[in-house]
């Protein structure tokens, strides 16, 4: 059985990697056109959080599986976050996400 996830950002990206881990087939639907897509409306700010607060515990555990580098404690822009975790957390996630879905 597949769990439907709405949304492609942070939380449902990290929503996907927690139930994979416990077997649990998510299925991904985002309304935008790639990953984190409300996020990247304001990619040029600059984050209140370092990158340690902003890496979701189940996530690191899958990108950790790929070739993906944790990069380094410093406080990311919008933009940096998409490229340097959620873009990369949602190739791993693979077919399982699916973007223009509009529910």
């Amino acid at each position: 059985m597949r769990h439907v996830v709405i949304g492609a950002g942070p939380q449902g990206l990290a929503a996907a990697a927690h139930l994979l881990e416990r077997g649990i087939e998510p299925l991904v639907l985002e309304a935008g056109s790639g990953p984190a897509s409300a996020v990247s409306e304001w990619a040029h700010v600059r984050l209140f959080s370092k990158w340690s607060e902003l890496i979701d515990g189940a996530s690191r555990r899958l990108l950790l599986t790929t070739s993906w580098t944790e990069p380094a404690d410093e406080y990311p822009t919008g933009a940096q976050w998409i490229s340097e975790y959620l873009a990369p957390l949602a190739k791993a996630l693979g077919a399982r996400v699916r973007y223009n879905s509009r529910v």
